[in-house]
């Protein structure tokens, strides 16, 4: 593994933590909203935003396979949006006894939770690989110990 690979594997799990916290903190505002009178309102704005998600989803992931491979990855916000608001808006729907909109939101906050402690493993053991020189960095560390040598 390069350098460059380990620093973007270290850039995306600060990435994703970012994303997470964000989330985070959307998820507090639509807590407060289904507690709320607007409860209807709510899981409007939660079912139009799954949407957006899972189409903004599988946009992101058939233009970056087709086009730019490197926004296939950012298709797994919109999956996460998706499946976030399918957990909130099971509870309107009424399908699992006991499943309230309080218990929703604490599933989504444990799966975002869980998300990033799996994500932090594998990043953690991908990170321990050894790293390996590029040519170019072969190249300069070899002239620079010829330089040393010389003196």
């Amino acid at each position: 593994m390069t350098r460059k690979e380990k620093e973007r594997l270290s850039n995306r799990l600060v990435l994703n933590f970012g994303v997470l916290l964000a989330a985070g903190l959307i998820l507090l505002y639509v807590n407060s909203a289904l507690r709320s009178g607007g409860r209807s309102i709510a899981y409007w704005v939660i079912l139009i935003a799954g949407i957006l998600g899972a189409v903004g989803a599988a946009v992101l992931f058939f233009w970056g396979r087709l086009k730019k491979p490197a926004i296939k990855n950012y298709s797994a916000v919109g999956l996460g949006l998706f499946i976030g608001c399918a957990m909130l808006y099971v509870s309107k729907l009424g399908w699992i006894p006991g499943y309230t909109h309080v218990r929703a939101v604490i599933a989504v906050y444990i799966a975002m939770a869980a998300y990033f402690i799996v994500m932090a493993i594998i990043t953690g053991i991908m990170l321990r690989k050894p790293l390996i020189k590029t040519e170019s960095e072969k190249i300069t560390h070899t002239a620079k110990s010829k330089k040393k040598k010389r003196k």
